[in-house]
């Protein structure tokens, strides 16, 4: 298995990763960190899902993540659909009722 993004997504299936050869990584790792402080090495490419996961000392958004999914999920539908984010919140709201 190959690595896995803060957003969730495993960089073997993300097409980002074939086109542009981005390998992200969880938000804790020295990599993640380095690629944030980088701007994944010089290229002005941002990711704002693992920033976040950066600042913020956390691994993965879905599993660690209270806010998940946040305002950046829905403004970007990325890398989920809005289906399947709002599933996520009425699943966290019938678990505390």
């Amino acid at each position: 298995m190959g690595h896995v993004a803060a957003c969730g997504i495993c960089c073997d299936v993300c097409g980002l990763n074939k086109k542009v050869d981005c390998v992200c990584s969880s938000g804790v790792e020295e990599v993640a960190k380095d690629k944030v402080a980088t701007h994944w090495g010089g290229k002005g490419v941002l990711c704002l899902v693992l920033d976040c996961a950066v600042k913020r000392g956390i691994a993965y958004c879905m599993r660690d993540c209270e806010d998940f999914p946040c305002d950046k999920y829905f403004e970007w539908c990325f890398p989920y659909g809005k289906d399947y984010l709002e599933m996520h919140i009425n699943r966290r709201k019938s678990q505390q009722e």
